[in-house]
């Protein structure tokens, strides 16, 4: 069997007709954002190109997406994987339905799914071979797949994109980008610890606020000694941190509105089927691990940054905000993977269950999506809480 053939019985294949049309923290449709590139040059009659994030065309017409790994696919691994990066290949962009062939960025046969499903020989180090490779490993690495968490995640590793390519959501970006730079400004200002111009100010704030893998000099990092390899990921996931704590703070009523459902909703009775007390059970399960996911991730948000604000804020020196920094680092990917996890399950409930019902809902339907929905959430990566500061 060739590995194509394998990739169109893998059963989450099917399923990508269900994708709703748009982008989120766990989807990134590159067929839409194509689609409105190609829309947006057409329109202005322009000569340039489109905006693209690959060079492999197949590529800029495929589904990215954050996928939470099941037991029966951690032999596809090397290491152990949680939430993998998974990329949909439709046979017709216009058509999800009829399927597609799919691959993990993260699996081991992934230099052999490039050269069968995109045409791309790992060996051959062709700069837009390099390049494109580049991009699917920083998407794999990036948290979640927010336009603004991708733009930095590339930035941060080197990758300049078109601004255009995000237009179908550059105002909700940019939002972003200026609401995360209002925090990170006054802070890095406080942490420089001297007397400065405006325009010096605004000019080393800059530098710090661009920082990449690329950057060979910035005396903020340099006097908080932290490695230069680790400077675009410290800088990243301090801006990915603010990021993940602005789109928190409506959380609080989204879980309060799942609870609300939970509670107020009774099946139908009926004899047979699924009984009202296990399903009361699955309730009580859900509801737990719902609470437990939203409390780790805000409840870390919350912590990681006010030890920042303290560290710098009472002058303890270089290496507590040092050591404050490089802790959110580390913690940044499980952060982004407990965010996008509990927006990924309560949207989904909410949506099957928009208001609370009697004697409307299935019991057999509702016992298995509740069943679905923990087995999910269990999969979520554990994020280590700080010890209080």
């Amino acid at each position: 069997m060739t590995i194509a053939m394998a990739f169109r019985e893998r059963k989450e294949v099917r399923s990508f007709h269900r994708i709703r049309r748009g982008n989120s923290g766990r989807i990134m449709n590159l067929i839409d954002l194509s689609d409105a590139a190609s829309a947006a040059v057409q329109a202005s009659e322009g000569e340039i190109s489109p905006a693209r994030l690959f060079h492999a065309n197949v590529l800029n017409y495929s589904i990215v997406a954050k996928h939470n790994v099941r037991e029966h696919e951690k032999e596809l691994f090397t290491r152990s994987v949680q939430v993998a990066t998974k990329v949909f290949i439709p046979f017709d962009p216009k058509r999800l339905d009829v399927g597609g062939r799919s691959f993990f960025v993260e699996e081991h046969q992934f230099k052999d799914h490039l050269r069968e499903l995109v045409h791309i020989d790992y060996t051959l180090s062709h700069p837009h071979t390099l390049h494109d490779i580049k991009v699917l490993e920083t998407l794999s690495r990036a948290p979640t797949l927010d336009p603004f968490i991708v733009t930095e995640s590339l930035r941060a590793s080197g990758v300049e994109i078109q601004p255009s390519f995000f237009a179908d959501s550059y105002a909700m970006t940019s939002k972003a980008s200026s609401d995360v730079f209002q925090v990170f400004n006054p802070l890095l200002q406080k942490a420089l610890g001297k007397l400065a111009t405006p325009e010096e100010m605004s000019r080393f704030v800059d530098q710090v606020w661009n920082v990449s893998a690329a950057t060979t000099t910035n005396p903020f990092l340099e006097a908080l000694q932290i490695p230069r390899s680790e400077w675009s990921n410290v800088i990243f996931a301090w801006k990915a941190l603010i990021y993940y704590d602005i789109i928190s703070r409506t959380t609080p009523q989204r879980l309060e509105q799942v609870l609300r459902v939970l509670k107020g909703t009774e099946p139908k009775r009926r004899g047979g089927g699924a009984n009202l007390s296990d399903i009361a059970g699955l309730k009580r399960e859900f509801a737990r691990h719902l609470y437990r996911l939203h409390d780790g991730s805000t409840g870390y948000i919350r912590i990681a940054l006010q030890r920042i604000v303290n560290a710098i804020l009472d002058e303890n020196g270089a290496s507590a905000i040092s050591a404050s920094l490089r802790n959110m680092a580390d913690n940044i990917s499980k952060v982004g993977t407990n965010v996008v996890l509990f927006d990924q399950v309560t949207n989904y409930f909410l949506f099957m269950y928009p208001k609370p019902s009697v004697d409307i809902v299935d019991p057999d339907e509702m016992a298995n999506q509740l069943a679905n929905l923990c087995e999910i959430v269990r999969l979520r990566d554990r994020l280590q809480m700080p010890q209080s500061a």
